[in-house]
């Protein structure tokens, strides 16, 4: 009778040790999967930061080049804000279908990476 009682310490006790090495794992790979989504979300960030700048630039420079073609300064920056509106409104009118699918697959290929 000894033994069955210590044989049901020992399974309680091994069941007690699976239940808390399986929340430590739980853990660790929720601090992993973590880690990963703000690896992935700083370097979109800064992706973003420097794709800004360089369009900046790039639609300055444009504006520059189309106002020497036209001798108005001023007119070469509205038609590059013409030109930066209609790719606004482009993107826009295709956010559902294009944009938030991208986003979205984006999203949880981080998570489940």
């Amino acid at each position: 009778m000894e033994t069955i009682d210590t044989e049901k310490r020992n399974i309680a006790e091994l069941a007690s040790d699976y239940v808390e090495t399986y929340l430590k794992l739980t853990v660790v790979n929720i601090n992993k999967k973590t880690a990963a989504i703000s690896a992935v979300a700083s370097f979109s960030m800064v992706s973003a930061l420097i794709v800004f700048f360089v369009l900046m630039f790039l639609g300055i420079a444009a504006s520059f080049w189309l106002g020497a073609l036209l001798n108005s300064t001023a007119a070469g920056f509205l038609l590059m804000a013409a030109v930066y509106l209609l790719l606004f409104v482009i993107l826009y009118l295709t956010r559902k279908k294009l944009f938030y699918p991208l986003v979205k697959n984006l999203v949880i290929k981080s998570i489940y990476e």
